[in-house]
């Protein structure tokens, strides 16, 4: 039976690619990573773990990559590919530290049966914190410094085929080429018809779009999202507005529960705040119903 395809972003997480924290993360040079500074390896592992048995709780089946040594980014594995109901689209990093970690998921989806149905190529780039499903049939695509328009070009031509119209909008400058800033660092949807955003740096052409689909969406509070770094924002579902976010920001946890959501938090602030990667960007999901 089938068992894989994830063509929205809070259908029941069954299976999902999760990838453990490379040791050594802390012996880093951060300024090289863009890392918040240095990294400590037991608070690391310790985040890790408790955002682990989170999911492990929740019944999703965890698929694991195989290790590789300085593949630091590759505890992050939202980034380097994207699956939707036909099989696995094989991405294509901006980061250049990351620029090998696509082949790790291609090996992986081989060796559990998942069919690749594309493949992104130079000169192109897509992460996959630029990619957000609005609905089965819309993904939205963030062009950056992550991802750019050749790399847009080439999945709109993949997910056509597939049935899926690509939308894209441009992103901020923000903190610059060196920062991660991904669309998903701006937005999370949390329901069908729910999402929570950072207004002040969100396209508006996207928000007017949102509201056409009928998301409503929640603002995520100016402090939060400053003291995060952002990563309040990225918010992973479970299933809907069942939620797992980072700990610490009870301002955007009221919101959301006058929401109607359930939330469970986790200690992020070493591997999540400080490494650029929030609750969403620690997994792949391979199979949503």
């Amino acid at each position: 039976m089938k068992s894989y395809g994830s063509q929205d972003m809070f259908s029941d997480l069954k299976k999902v690619l999760i990838n453990p924290p490379l040791q050594k993360m802390d012996s880093v040079d951060h300024n090289k990573w863009h890392y918040d500074g240095p990294l400590n390896q037991n608070k690391i592992d310790e985040n890790f773990f408790s955002f682990l048995n989170i999911l492990k709780n929740f019944g999703t089946e965890i698929i694991s990559l195989d290790q590789k040594e300085n593949f630091f980014d590759s505890v992050f594995p939202h980034d380097a590919s994207l699956v939707i109901d036909d099989g696995a689209i094989i991405l294509s990093m901006g980061k250049k530290l990351r620029k090998e970690e696509p082949s790790l998921h291609k090996d992986l989806y081989k060796s559990i049966g998942v069919p690749i149905v594309g493949t992104i190529e130079p000169p192109g780039t897509v992460e996959g914190g630029d990619c957000l499903w609005i609905d089965k049939k819309t993904l939205v695509v963030g062009r950056g410094f992550r991802t750019n328009a050749h790399g847009i070009k080439q999945i709109s031509k993949i997910l056509n085929r597939h049935g899926v119209e690509v939308i894209s909008f441009d992103l901020p400058y923000f903190q610059g080429p060196d920062a991660c800033l991904h669309l998903m660092s701006l937005i999370s949807i949390l329901d069908r018809d729910l999402a929570i955003i950072y207004q002040p740096l969100f396209p508006v052409e996207l928000l007017k779009l949102l509201g056409d689909r009928g998301i409503r969406c929640i603002e995520i509070p100016e402090h939060d999202f400053q003291s995060s770094k952002g990563l309040c924002v990225n918010i992973l579902a479970l299933s809907p507005r069942k939620l797992v976010m980072i700990e610490g920001f009870p301002a955007t946890e009221k919101l959301l529960l006058e929401s109607g959501c359930d939330i469970q938090t986790f200690d992020g602030n070493e591997l999540c705040i400080k490494a650029e990667g929030g609750p969403t960007c620690l997994t792949r999901p391979i199979y949503r119903k």
